[in-house]
């Protein structure tokens, strides 16, 4: 018998990767639209916790998946 999948957790985690996607789009929009001193530790810091969101989304997702 399979257990039932929890989803609850599969929608936070298309939540998170979706979230990332969107994030991405902003940083890459707030380059051309600003101009800004520190771009390299502002692109350094988002792209960490853009990765860091991206990672997380898809280690649930993928736990998720083997439960069933």
């Amino acid at each position: 018998m399979k257990k039932k999948k929890a989803k609850g957790w599969g929608i936070f985690a298309n939540w998170l990767i979706d979230v990332s996607k969107y994030m991405m789009t902003g940083v890459i929009l707030s380059a051309f639209f600003r101009d800004m001193e520190s771009k390299l530790l502002f692109y350094v810091v988002s792209i960490a916790f853009l990765i860091l969101i991206l990672v997380i989304g898809i280690k649930i997702k993928n736990k998720e998946d083997e439960e069933l």
